[in-house]
């Protein structure tokens, strides 16, 4: 599931965290995101796991795991920010009832642990992940009643994604790797290690 708000981004203005308490994550304007927050997500992934068969999911684990959640996070936070800024209004019934649509293309809401599981998301992600959807769902209506043709909505909300990220840059701890504009993620550091690979773009 992660990959469905994956694909509609494409984010620039890339900086690293270089003075920084050792306790963020990441940064996103003047939201952080703390490395509590990616460990404890880490650890209900991993405590969800125990409870499924996954010998035959392909599964991240150590470092993938954790930069997969933290890019998770930074993209759900990003899109926040863009419903904030363009006045869109997600409420609690508009997120019931995409859950309801989820749960019933699953078969039940019984359901919804093992494909959290499978989609590498921890429970308490699922929220976060209904509302990006829906934000990514209205900001595709919003460019067709512009006039932008269907064909083109993904580059229209991408559009949308560089101006924000051109005003609130993105930081990423190290640790973590780096923000790739390029390839819209977040990417390791090369064999040489990531001590002295600090850079401001």
């Amino acid at each position: 599931m992660k990959k469905l708000i994956s694909a509609v981004l494409v984010l620039s203005s890339l900086a690293f965290l270089t003075a920084c308490d050792a306790g963020t994550a990441a940064q996103i304007g003047d939201t952080k995101i703390s490395m509590d927050t990616v460990q404890t997500r880490i650890a209900e992934i991993n405590a969800e796991r125990l409870k499924y068969d996954t010998s035959q999911m392909e599964l991240s684990v150590g470092e993938e795991l954790n930069r997969n959640e933290l890019r998770f996070l930074v993209i759900s936070t990003i899109f926040k920010k863009i419903a904030d800024k363009s006045g869109i209004k997600i409420s609690q019934a508009m997120k019931d009832t995409k859950k309801a649509d989820i749960f019933s293309a699953l078969g039940g809401a019984d359901q919804i642990g093992q494909a959290l599981v499978s989609a590498q998301m921890a429970p308490a992600d699922f929220d976060l992940y209904v509302e990006a959807v829906l934000i990514s769902d209205q900001l595709s209506k919003n460019a067709i009643a512009a006039g932008v043709a269907e064909s083109d909505v993904g580059t229209a909300v991408q559009q949308v994604v560089l101006a924000l990220t051109k005003t609130e840059k993105v930081k990423i701890n190290p640790q973590f790797g780096y923000w790739d504009p390029n390839g819209a993620d977040l990417v390791s550091f090369d064999s040489a290690g990531t001590a002295v690979k600090v850079k401001t773009a």
